[in-house]
């Protein structure tokens, strides 16, 4: 196993030396057009953004690279490392989502290629990468938030008895996910909030605090809670039960909604100046019979659901096809439709 993993390094190591050797990037910078195509445009940026960001790039970044100003440009580079490796310790090398993990991995390449720090990102590259049956795919996110709605699509198919195993695990998975401490050492140095009894997006390894992952793994334990634990296990400690709603109403901002990942400090104006462009564009819902009909002719012979082309977008410029929210949202909604159809005739019948 020791040899493999070396292996791996070593191929990895020689492959991003290659890159590095045949790819002038500054030179591709320079010379590329300063847009994508417009077909590959998906989100077109404001006028006054790209004026910013091109004034930037062409003007400030020489001025900053002259003997006068490359310090303070060296010093900035450095914290941006010492950002970089605390986030590394913290969550053992996995980062929610892979844009991070690679763009993190590409600077510990730069610093170090031989160093500990890349060859441990290395290890983790297997994490990120599968093969779905129309080919290779990028996993934009991992785990704990599609357990905690799959779990909910099983409690509400009302099949206790058939699955009770299933959801005894399940149960004990959530619980283990949680998040046990805070960052170390003075996290908020780095800009980060408290974590301990959260839920993040991928594992506990990950550490960081979101606040839609957390009440939805505390709404499984409370479900859970609620069921015989002889079936689905011991319920979750009051302690972690509290340190979970500590979390979320720490991150309620003043007009009451919740910010993702730590409270909001800023005011909206700087949103326009945000390069991360985040949750645009979202669907109408449709009536209720026409969906459920529509889920129901679409469903496969072998209970599956078709995998279909690009269905959504992250950030508005990450393209998803949400292999797993194909199965467990068409369930889910079938079995609210379902129970919701049961409860009207129940109320028919004794009226």
């Amino acid at each position: 196993m020791e040899r493999k993993k070396k292996k791996v390094c070593a191929v990895g190591i020689a492959y991003l030396s290659l890159v590095g050797n045949l790819l002038d990037l500054e030179k591709i910078v320079a010379e590329s057009p300063p847009y994508l195509r417009k077909e590959d445009l998906y989100y077109p940026h404001p006028l006054l953004q790209d004026l910013m960001w091109d004034s930037l790039y062409v003007c400030t970044e020489p001025i900053l690279t002259r003997w006068l100003f490359n310090k303070p440009r060296q010093k900035a580079l450095e914290v941006t490392v010492k950002h970089i490796h605390y986030e590394d310790e913290n969550c053992s090398i996995h980062f929610h989502w892979v844009c991070g993990e690679v763009l993190c991995m590409l600077e510990c390449w730069v610093e170090d290629p031989n160093g500990d720090y890349f060859k441990k990102h290395l290890a983790r590259i297997p994490d990120y990468i599968w093969v779905a049956e129309d080919g290779m795919k990028m996993q934009a996110l991992v785990v704990e938030w599609d357990i905690g709605f799959v779990l909910q699509v099983l409690l509400a198919c009302n099949m206790t008895d058939e699955i009770g195993p299933t959801l005894e695990k399940g149960h004990e998975f959530v619980q283990e996910s949680q998040v046990e401490d805070n960052p170390s050492g003075d996290f908020k140095s780095v800009h980060h909030h408290i974590s301990k009894g959260s839920w993040t997006f991928s594992d506990q390894d990950h550490g960081w605090q979101v606040s839609d992952c957390t009440a939805e793994g505390l709404k499984c334990c409370l479900l859970f809670s609620t069921m015989p634990p002889e079936i689905v296990g011991a319920k979750m400690e009051p302690e972690w039960l509290f340190d979970s709603v500590n979390i979320i109403l720490s991150l309620q901002s003043k007009n009451g909604g919740l910010s993702a990942w730590k409270p909001a400090g800023f005011s909206e104006w700087l949103e326009l100046l945000n390069p991360t462009e985040i949750f645009s564009d979202l669907r109408d819902p449709a009536p209720l019979h026409g969906a459920a009909n529509l889920l129901i002719n679409s469903q496969m012979e072998d209970g599956d659901f078709p995998q279909q082309e690009i269905t959504g977008v992250f950030l508005r410029n990450c393209m998803l096809h949400y292999a797993t929210f194909r199965n467990t949202c068409p369930l889910w909604a079938l079995a609210y439709y379902i129970n919701g159809c049961h409860s009207l005739v129940v109320q028919s019948s004794r009226t």
